[in-house]
């Protein structure tokens, strides 16, 4: 008799402890399925990718400060960290390629001047994060400014042009048009760059081609970001969609950099 309750205390004991474990077990696996995602690799090749990689991780870590990016209405610098990058620049190659969907798995998403994605959602994606607009677009922005500052008042706005075209003293023309736009649309996240960050720019671009540019902060203005110490993208693909005269050559129409560690 003594013996028989005692195997039953065993068993007890037993079923106890196997339950412990598999309790814990079980939160264990709930956590890491809410802590990590895997989201599917993009393969900047075009082919179906296969390998996967945990970036949720990203949202949960802290914004890095870009001090060279001013909010047009709060005066504040831009705040922004990012670990996969896709730069969707403008023209005509990605219609037909059907990578809209890819596209839109990116953890950031920039975008170049009034470049649309309505009607295009399929090839180029609908999301966009980022849009890097030179100061002469911004007349092409406020041509419809509901669609590009009420409908997408997520994304953010870098606008980049020559200190007399953005000074903010009354004489700076594109500063004035963004002033008024805030005012308009107070949701609008509009960034300008400082004189001093418009220099540093101009210098490296004028550093490594020898030329003087207009369109140095395309150059240097996010891929800086993604190169410099590694300020935004552990990985950046770029989704050319190069002039419509260059279609009907064998360009390659995405590329992929692995950032400055």
């Amino acid at each position: 008799m003594l013996l028989c309750v005692s195997v039953s205390t065993v068993k007890r004991k037993s079923v106890i402890a196997v339950s412990f474990i598999a309790a814990f077990l079980f939160l264990l696996v709930v956590r890491l399925v809410n802590e990590v995602n895997f989201p599917l690799l993009l393969n900047c090749f075009g082919q179906p990718g296969t390998k996967w990689i945990p970036f949720s991780y990203t949202h949960r870590r802290p914004l890095r400060t870009h001090y060279g990016y001013i909010n047009v209405r709060t005066q504040e610098p831009l705040q922004l960290d990012c670990d996969l990058c896709a730069i969707v620049s403008n023209s005509g190659q990605m219609v037909g390629q059907k990578v809209g969907n890819e596209i839109d798995q990116s953890s950031c998403i920039w975008r170049m001047n009034n470049a649309p994605t309505k009607g295009y959602e399929e090839d180029v994606g609908h999301m966009t994060m980022i849009r890097v607009v030179s100061h002469t677009s911004v007349p092409l922005l406020l041509k419809n400014p509901d669609y590009f500052f009420k409908e997408a008042n997520t994304t953010i706005y870098v606008i980049w042009g020559p200190f007399r075209n953005m000074r903010k003293d009354g004489n700076g023309i594109v500063y004035n048009m963004l002033k008024k736009t805030v005012d308009v649309y107070p949701n609008a996240q509009i960034y300008v760059t400082t004189e001093k960050r418009m220099s540093y720019c101009d210098g490296v671009f004028k550093k490594e081609t020898g030329k003087d540019s207009k369109l140095a902060l395309e150059r240097c203005g996010p891929a800086q970001w993604r190169c410099n110490g590694r300020k935004v993208s552990t990985l950046l693909c770029l989704w050319t969609k190069q002039p419509l005269e260059f279609l009907q050559k064998d360009l390659g129409r995405l590329h992929q950099w692995p950032s400055a560690r």
